[in-house]
Protein backbone atom coordinates (compact mmCIF):
# COMPACT_ATOMS: atom_id res chain seq x y z
CA UNK A 1 0.00 0.00 0.00
CA UNK A 2 1.44 3.27 -0.70
CA UNK A 3 2.65 5.54 2.32
CA UNK A 4 -0.07 8.69 3.17
CA UNK A 5 2.45 11.36 3.02
CA UNK A 6 1.84 13.69 0.12
CA UNK A 7 -1.65 12.64 -0.48
CA UNK A 8 -3.67 14.71 -3.03
CA UNK A 9 -6.36 16.18 -1.42
CA UNK A 10 -10.30 16.04 -3.47
CA UNK A 11 -12.93 16.99 -2.26
CA UNK A 12 -16.27 14.46 -1.44
CA UNK A 13 -18.08 15.69 -4.99
CA UNK A 14 -14.95 15.62 -7.02
CA UNK A 15 -14.85 12.16 -6.31
CA UNK A 16 -18.30 11.44 -6.63
CA UNK A 17 -18.39 13.18 -9.64
CA UNK A 18 -15.75 11.30 -10.81
CA UNK A 19 -17.14 7.87 -10.17
CA UNK A 20 -20.10 9.18 -12.30
CA UNK A 21 -18.61 9.66 -15.15
CA UNK A 22 -16.93 6.23 -14.66
CA UNK A 23 -19.83 4.45 -14.50
CA UNK A 24 -21.80 6.27 -17.03
CA UNK A 25 -23.98 8.25 -14.76
CA UNK A 26 -23.22 11.60 -16.31
CA UNK A 27 -22.69 11.22 -19.76
CA UNK A 28 -24.78 10.09 -22.74
CA UNK A 29 -23.86 6.80 -21.98
CA UNK A 30 -22.20 3.18 -23.22
CA UNK A 31 -22.70 2.37 -26.70
CA UNK A 32 -24.07 -1.07 -25.42
CA UNK A 33 -25.35 -3.67 -22.56
CA UNK A 34 -21.41 -5.21 -22.52
CA UNK A 35 -20.08 -1.69 -21.85
CA UNK A 36 -22.34 -0.85 -19.31
CA UNK A 37 -21.82 -4.30 -17.63
CA UNK A 38 -18.07 -3.70 -18.18
CA UNK A 39 -17.90 -0.32 -16.15
CA UNK A 40 -19.83 -1.81 -13.43
CA UNK A 41 -18.12 -4.63 -13.24
CA UNK A 42 -21.57 -6.26 -12.99
CA UNK A 43 -24.71 -4.87 -12.21
CA UNK A 44 -26.44 -6.86 -9.38
CA UNK A 45 -29.18 -8.86 -10.33
CA UNK A 46 -30.87 -11.20 -8.13
CA UNK A 47 -33.82 -9.72 -9.54
CA UNK A 48 -34.23 -9.49 -12.88
CA UNK A 49 -35.84 -6.10 -13.82
CA UNK A 50 -33.84 -3.59 -11.63
CA UNK A 51 -30.28 -4.63 -12.89
CA UNK A 52 -32.04 -4.10 -16.43
CA UNK A 53 -33.15 -0.49 -15.72
CA UNK A 54 -29.45 -0.36 -14.25
CA UNK A 55 -28.18 -0.99 -17.61
CA UNK A 56 -30.25 0.73 -19.23
CA UNK A 57 -29.81 4.17 -17.54
CA UNK A 58 -25.92 4.14 -18.40
CA UNK A 59 -26.62 3.06 -21.82
CA UNK A 60 -27.25 5.02 -24.95
CA UNK A 61 -30.32 5.74 -25.92
CA UNK A 62 -31.63 4.41 -23.00
CA UNK A 63 -33.23 0.60 -24.24
CA UNK A 64 -36.34 -0.51 -23.32
CA UNK A 65 -36.42 -3.65 -20.66
CA UNK A 66 -37.89 -5.57 -23.28
CA UNK A 67 -35.08 -4.36 -25.78
CA UNK A 68 -32.61 -5.25 -23.41
CA UNK A 69 -33.60 -8.73 -22.22
CA UNK A 70 -33.84 -10.03 -25.47
CA UNK A 71 -30.06 -8.67 -25.30
CA UNK A 72 -29.32 -10.83 -22.03
CA UNK A 73 -31.52 -13.82 -23.68
CA UNK A 74 -31.45 -14.30 -27.26
CA UNK A 75 -28.30 -14.10 -30.04
CA UNK A 76 -26.41 -12.71 -30.73
CA UNK A 77 -26.32 -11.93 -26.85
CA UNK A 78 -24.37 -8.81 -25.34
CA UNK A 79 -24.18 -10.13 -21.68
CA UNK A 80 -24.48 -13.06 -19.43
CA UNK A 81 -26.03 -13.42 -16.13
CA UNK A 82 -24.40 -15.68 -13.73
CA UNK A 83 -23.28 -16.02 -9.59
CA UNK A 84 -20.34 -13.31 -9.28
CA UNK A 85 -18.86 -11.28 -6.10
CA UNK A 86 -20.64 -11.79 -2.61
CA UNK A 87 -21.94 -14.83 -4.44
CA UNK A 88 -24.95 -13.03 -5.72
CA UNK A 89 -26.27 -12.77 -9.40
CA UNK A 90 -25.00 -9.94 -11.75
CA UNK A 91 -25.26 -9.32 -15.42
CA UNK A 92 -21.33 -9.51 -17.08
CA UNK A 93 -20.12 -8.90 -20.21
CA UNK A 94 -19.45 -12.40 -21.59
CA UNK A 95 -15.38 -11.36 -21.82
CA UNK A 96 -15.39 -10.72 -17.91
CA UNK A 97 -16.62 -14.09 -17.42
CA UNK A 98 -13.62 -16.23 -16.95
CA UNK A 99 -12.05 -13.31 -14.89
CA UNK A 100 -14.82 -13.58 -12.42
CA UNK A 101 -14.42 -16.95 -12.60
CA UNK A 102 -10.72 -17.12 -11.90
CA UNK A 103 -10.99 -14.64 -9.24
CA UNK A 104 -13.51 -16.62 -6.68
CA UNK A 105 -10.58 -18.92 -5.72
CA UNK A 106 -9.90 -15.11 -4.03
CA UNK A 107 -12.98 -14.51 -2.73
CA UNK A 108 -14.04 -15.39 0.97
CA UNK A 109 -16.21 -18.52 0.84
CA UNK A 110 -20.06 -17.90 0.05
CA UNK A 111 -22.51 -18.81 2.52
CA UNK A 112 -24.14 -21.90 1.94
CA UNK A 113 -22.96 -25.11 3.62
CA UNK A 114 -24.46 -28.58 3.43
CA UNK A 115 -25.71 -30.54 0.88
CA UNK A 116 -23.16 -30.13 -1.63
CA UNK A 117 -23.22 -32.83 -3.88
CA UNK A 118 -20.18 -34.59 -5.11
CA UNK A 119 -17.84 -34.50 -8.28
CA UNK A 120 -19.30 -37.12 -10.24
CA UNK A 121 -22.91 -35.72 -9.80
CA UNK A 122 -21.59 -32.43 -11.00
CA UNK A 123 -20.02 -33.64 -13.74
CA UNK A 124 -23.19 -35.79 -14.84
CA UNK A 125 -24.81 -32.61 -14.51
CA UNK A 126 -22.88 -30.67 -16.68
CA UNK A 127 -22.53 -33.65 -19.18
CA UNK A 128 -26.54 -33.18 -19.67
CA UNK A 129 -26.64 -29.58 -19.88
CA UNK A 130 -24.28 -29.80 -22.96
CA UNK A 131 -26.13 -32.46 -24.47
CA UNK A 132 -29.36 -31.25 -24.03
CA UNK A 133 -31.42 -28.96 -27.13
CA UNK A 134 -32.05 -26.24 -24.80
CA UNK A 135 -32.07 -24.85 -21.40
CA UNK A 136 -32.88 -27.16 -18.28
CA UNK A 137 -35.05 -26.74 -15.19
CA UNK A 138 -33.72 -27.81 -11.40
CA UNK A 139 -37.14 -30.28 -12.50
CA UNK A 140 -34.84 -31.76 -15.47
CA UNK A 141 -31.66 -32.85 -13.42
CA UNK A 142 -34.16 -34.12 -10.42
CA UNK A 143 -33.77 -37.99 -12.39
CA UNK A 144 -30.11 -37.97 -11.58
CA UNK A 145 -29.99 -37.16 -8.23
CA UNK A 146 -28.81 -40.46 -6.04
CA UNK A 147 -30.87 -40.82 -3.06
CA UNK A 148 -27.83 -40.92 -0.87
CA UNK A 149 -27.65 -36.98 -2.25
CA UNK A 150 -31.19 -36.45 -1.44
CA UNK A 151 -31.27 -37.68 2.03
CA UNK A 152 -28.73 -34.79 2.88
CA UNK A 153 -30.44 -32.51 1.03
CA UNK A 154 -33.50 -33.31 2.86
CA UNK A 155 -31.80 -33.33 6.48
CA UNK A 156 -31.27 -29.45 5.60
CA UNK A 157 -34.64 -28.61 4.49
CA UNK A 158 -36.84 -31.49 4.84
CA UNK A 159 -38.34 -34.11 3.08
CA UNK A 160 -40.23 -33.46 -0.54
CA UNK A 161 -39.71 -31.56 -3.43
CA UNK A 162 -38.11 -28.96 -1.10
CA UNK A 163 -35.54 -31.07 -1.00
CA UNK A 164 -35.12 -32.20 -4.78
CA UNK A 165 -35.03 -28.53 -5.49
CA UNK A 166 -32.07 -27.50 -3.31
CA UNK A 167 -30.43 -30.46 -4.49
CA UNK A 168 -30.77 -29.74 -8.14
CA UNK A 169 -30.14 -26.09 -7.72
CA UNK A 170 -27.11 -26.47 -5.72
CA UNK A 171 -25.57 -28.78 -8.89
CA UNK A 172 -26.42 -25.75 -11.10
CA UNK A 173 -25.00 -23.14 -8.65
CA UNK A 174 -21.75 -25.61 -8.54
CA UNK A 175 -21.55 -25.50 -12.67
CA UNK A 176 -22.13 -22.11 -12.84
CA UNK A 177 -18.88 -21.01 -10.41
CA UNK A 178 -17.10 -23.04 -12.80
CA UNK A 179 -18.17 -20.66 -15.68
CA UNK A 180 -19.88 -23.59 -17.16
CA UNK A 181 -23.30 -22.72 -17.71
CA UNK A 182 -25.77 -19.29 -17.18
CA UNK A 183 -28.75 -18.32 -16.35
CA UNK A 184 -31.69 -18.66 -19.26
CA UNK A 185 -34.94 -17.58 -19.39
CA UNK A 186 -38.00 -18.50 -17.29
CA UNK A 187 -39.59 -21.55 -18.33
CA UNK A 188 -43.29 -20.86 -16.68
CA UNK A 189 -42.43 -19.87 -13.37
CA UNK A 190 -39.03 -21.86 -12.94
CA UNK A 191 -35.92 -20.46 -13.51
CA UNK A 192 -33.95 -22.32 -16.46
CA UNK A 193 -30.14 -22.75 -16.80
CA UNK A 194 -28.58 -23.26 -20.16
CA UNK A 195 -24.43 -24.46 -20.88
CA UNK A 196 -21.97 -21.66 -21.68
CA UNK A 197 -21.05 -23.92 -25.19
CA UNK A 198 -24.72 -23.45 -26.49
CA UNK A 199 -25.10 -19.44 -25.86
CA UNK A 200 -21.36 -18.70 -25.98
CA UNK A 201 -19.91 -20.78 -28.68
CA UNK A 202 -17.37 -18.83 -29.61
CA UNK A 203 -16.44 -17.48 -26.12
CA UNK A 204 -12.80 -19.28 -25.64
CA UNK A 205 -12.57 -20.05 -22.71
CA UNK A 206 -10.12 -20.39 -21.21
CA UNK A 207 -8.44 -17.80 -23.18
CA UNK A 208 -5.20 -18.00 -20.69
CA UNK A 209 -4.87 -20.29 -17.13
CA UNK A 210 -5.51 -16.95 -15.34
CA UNK A 211 -4.40 -17.86 -11.69
CA UNK A 212 -6.78 -16.18 -9.19
CA UNK A 213 -4.77 -13.48 -7.90
CA UNK A 214 -3.67 -12.45 -10.89
CA UNK A 215 -7.40 -12.01 -12.08
CA UNK A 216 -8.24 -10.63 -8.46
CA UNK A 217 -5.76 -7.95 -9.00
CA UNK A 218 -6.74 -7.22 -12.27
CA UNK A 219 -10.64 -6.68 -11.02
CA UNK A 220 -9.01 -4.42 -8.05
CA UNK A 221 -7.19 -2.38 -11.12
CA UNK A 222 -10.81 -2.46 -12.50
CA UNK A 223 -12.79 -1.75 -9.22
CA UNK A 224 -10.41 1.51 -8.53
CA UNK A 225 -11.22 2.83 -12.27
CA UNK A 226 -14.84 2.99 -11.63
CA UNK A 227 -15.49 3.52 -8.00
CA UNK A 228 -11.68 4.85 -6.55
CA UNK A 229 -10.69 6.61 -4.60
CA UNK A 230 -11.61 3.34 -2.04
CA UNK A 231 -9.76 1.52 0.52
CA UNK A 232 -8.89 -2.21 1.30
CA UNK A 233 -12.23 -2.32 2.87
CA UNK A 234 -14.14 -0.94 0.60
CA UNK A 235 -12.26 -3.11 -2.36
CA UNK A 236 -13.02 -6.55 0.11
CA UNK A 237 -16.51 -5.32 0.45
CA UNK A 238 -17.49 -5.11 -3.15
CA UNK A 239 -15.96 -8.51 -3.99
CA UNK A 240 -16.83 -10.25 -1.11
CA UNK A 241 -13.21 -11.25 0.21
CA UNK A 242 -11.29 -10.57 3.23
CA UNK A 243 -9.24 -7.60 3.91
CA UNK A 244 -6.18 -8.70 3.95
CA UNK A 245 -6.62 -10.30 0.35
CA UNK A 246 -7.78 -6.79 -1.13
CA UNK A 247 -4.45 -5.22 0.91
CA UNK A 248 -2.37 -8.20 -1.07
CA UNK A 249 -4.25 -7.50 -3.95
CA UNK A 250 -3.26 -3.44 -3.80
CA UNK A 251 0.45 -4.39 -2.69
CA UNK A 252 0.85 -5.90 -6.25
CA UNK A 253 -0.95 -2.90 -7.86
CA UNK A 254 1.40 -1.02 -5.94
CA UNK A 255 4.66 -2.99 -6.67
CA UNK A 256 3.82 -1.36 -10.55
CA UNK A 257 3.41 2.34 -9.37
CA UNK A 258 0.08 2.12 -10.16
CA UNK A 259 -1.46 3.33 -6.83
CA UNK A 260 -1.17 6.69 -5.44
CA UNK A 261 -2.34 7.88 -1.70
CA UNK A 262 -5.06 10.27 -1.77
CA UNK A 263 -6.89 12.64 1.04
CA UNK A 264 -10.30 13.35 1.38
CA UNK A 265 -11.63 14.90 4.66
CA UNK A 266 -10.95 12.70 7.38
CA UNK A 267 -10.68 9.28 5.61
CA UNK A 268 -7.86 7.26 6.15
CA UNK A 269 -6.06 4.80 3.50
CA UNK A 270 -7.94 6.19 0.33
CA UNK A 271 -6.34 4.77 -2.85
CA UNK A 272 -6.46 5.83 -6.54
CA UNK A 273 -5.25 4.58 -9.42
CA UNK A 274 -2.25 6.62 -10.41
CA UNK A 275 -3.85 6.93 -14.31
CA UNK A 276 -6.99 8.50 -12.91
CA UNK A 277 -5.21 11.46 -10.84
CA UNK A 278 -6.02 14.11 -13.57
CA UNK A 279 -9.47 12.80 -13.72
CA UNK A 280 -10.03 13.24 -10.23
CA UNK A 281 -9.13 16.90 -10.55
CA UNK A 282 -12.23 18.07 -12.53
CA UNK A 283 -14.12 20.00 -11.02
CA UNK A 284 -17.86 18.96 -10.70
CA UNK A 285 -20.27 21.21 -12.76
CA UNK A 286 -23.50 22.65 -10.97
CA UNK A 287 -25.41 22.08 -13.90
CA UNK A 288 -27.97 19.20 -13.55
CA UNK A 289 -27.89 18.86 -17.00
CA UNK A 290 -24.20 17.73 -17.18
CA UNK A 291 -24.97 15.58 -13.70
CA UNK A 292 -28.45 14.84 -13.89
CA UNK A 293 -30.57 13.34 -10.94
CA UNK A 294 -31.25 9.71 -11.41
CA UNK A 295 -33.32 7.59 -9.95
CA UNK A 296 -31.16 4.11 -9.46
CA UNK A 297 -33.32 0.63 -8.52
CA UNK A 298 -33.33 -1.94 -6.22
CA UNK A 299 -30.03 -3.59 -4.98
CA UNK A 300 -27.92 -0.79 -7.24
CA UNK A 301 -24.29 -1.87 -7.65
CA UNK A 302 -23.16 1.58 -7.11
CA UNK A 303 -24.79 1.51 -3.47
CA UNK A 304 -22.65 -1.91 -2.57
CA UNK A 305 -19.53 -0.26 -3.85
CA UNK A 306 -18.20 0.89 -0.89
CA UNK A 307 -18.33 -0.65 2.99
CA UNK A 308 -18.07 3.22 3.79
CA UNK A 309 -21.86 3.88 3.15
CA UNK A 310 -21.10 7.76 4.40
CA UNK A 311 -20.00 8.62 0.70
CA UNK A 312 -23.26 8.16 -0.53
CA UNK A 313 -25.46 8.39 2.68
CA UNK A 314 -23.58 10.89 5.64
CA UNK A 315 -26.31 11.22 7.75
CA UNK A 316 -26.42 7.61 9.71
CA UNK A 317 -30.44 7.79 9.97
CA UNK A 318 -30.99 7.63 6.50
CA UNK A 319 -28.52 4.51 6.12
CA UNK A 320 -31.01 2.55 7.86
CA UNK A 321 -33.69 3.56 5.49
CA UNK A 322 -31.33 2.57 2.55
CA UNK A 323 -29.85 -0.54 3.95
CA UNK A 324 -31.97 -2.26 5.26
CA UNK A 325 -33.16 -5.99 6.91
CA UNK A 326 -32.27 -9.39 5.20
CA UNK A 327 -29.58 -7.66 2.66
CA UNK A 328 -32.26 -5.35 1.43
CA UNK A 329 -31.09 -2.46 -0.69
CA UNK A 330 -33.77 0.19 -1.27
CA UNK A 331 -33.96 2.05 -4.67
CA UNK A 332 -32.66 5.65 -4.43
CA UNK A 333 -33.30 9.09 -5.77
CA UNK A 334 -28.97 10.12 -6.24
CA UNK A 335 -28.30 13.58 -7.02
CA UNK A 336 -24.72 14.49 -7.16
CA UNK A 337 -23.76 11.33 -6.06
CA UNK A 338 -25.82 11.73 -2.76
CA UNK A 339 -28.91 9.19 -2.01
CA UNK A 340 -31.61 12.23 -1.25
CA UNK A 341 -34.64 10.13 -1.34
CA UNK A 342 -36.14 6.23 -1.79
CA UNK A 343 -38.41 5.67 -4.18
CA UNK A 344 -41.36 2.57 -5.48
CA UNK A 345 -42.83 1.90 -8.44
CA UNK A 346 -46.13 0.29 -9.53
CA UNK A 347 -47.45 0.38 -12.80
CA UNK A 348 -51.06 1.28 -13.19
CA UNK A 349 -53.12 1.10 -16.29
CA UNK A 350 -50.97 1.68 -18.72
CA UNK A 351 -48.95 5.01 -16.72
CA UNK A 352 -46.07 5.04 -14.03
CA UNK A 353 -46.80 5.50 -10.53
CA UNK A 354 -43.64 6.07 -8.57
CA UNK A 355 -43.71 7.41 -5.20
CA UNK A 356 -40.73 9.42 -3.42
CA UNK A 357 -39.65 9.19 0.21
CA UNK A 358 -37.67 12.04 0.78
CA UNK A 359 -34.56 11.71 3.21
CA UNK A 360 -32.29 14.44 5.26
CA UNK A 361 -30.52 15.95 1.71
CA UNK A 362 -33.63 15.87 -0.29
CA UNK A 363 -34.66 19.78 -1.24
CA UNK A 364 -37.66 19.97 -3.21
CA UNK A 365 -36.76 23.15 -5.43
CA UNK A 366 -33.61 21.21 -6.73
CA UNK A 367 -34.56 17.73 -6.88
CA UNK A 368 -38.46 17.49 -7.51
CA UNK A 369 -37.98 18.23 -11.78
CA UNK A 370 -35.53 15.78 -12.24
CA UNK A 371 -37.18 12.85 -10.48
CA UNK A 372 -40.33 13.64 -12.97
CA UNK A 373 -37.80 13.66 -15.71
CA UNK A 374 -36.28 10.26 -14.48
CA UNK A 375 -39.57 8.78 -13.65
CA UNK A 376 -40.35 9.57 -17.48
CA UNK A 377 -37.52 7.71 -18.53
CA UNK A 378 -38.18 5.15 -16.28
CA UNK A 379 -41.70 4.78 -17.79
CA UNK A 380 -40.13 4.64 -21.73
CA UNK A 381 -38.37 2.33 -20.54
CA UNK A 382 -40.83 0.08 -19.75
CA UNK A 383 -43.16 1.15 -22.51
CA UNK A 384 -45.83 3.26 -20.40
CA UNK A 385 -47.29 5.74 -21.69
CA UNK A 386 -46.72 8.50 -18.94
CA UNK A 387 -45.32 8.39 -15.60
CA UNK A 388 -47.31 9.79 -12.16
CA UNK A 389 -44.85 11.43 -9.33
CA UNK A 390 -46.01 11.49 -5.58
CA UNK A 391 -43.67 12.99 -3.08
CA UNK A 392 -43.94 12.98 0.71
CA UNK A 393 -43.44 15.42 3.15
CA UNK A 394 -39.83 15.84 3.60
Amino acid sequence: MPKESGARKYSDEQILYFRARRGHLTDSGAPDAAAAARAMIGAQSQQLNPSLLALSMRMKDRPTTAELKARLLEPPREVVRTWGQRDTLHIFDPNDWELIVAARGEWAPGGRRGAMPPEALVKKAGELLRSASGPLTRRDLQPILPASYLREAEEKVGPGSAARQLAAGRLFWCLAHRGDVCMADKVGAEQSYVAREHWFPKLKWPRSATAPRQAATALARRYLATYGPATARDLAHFFGARVSSAIEWLDLLNKDGELAPVSCGDRKGLVALTADMPDLSVKPPRSAEKWPLRLLPLWETLLMAHADKSWTTPIEADRKLVWRKSAFVAAVVLARGRAVATWTHKQRRGRLAVEVSPLSGWNHSKHAAGVRREAKAVADQLELDAADVEIGRD
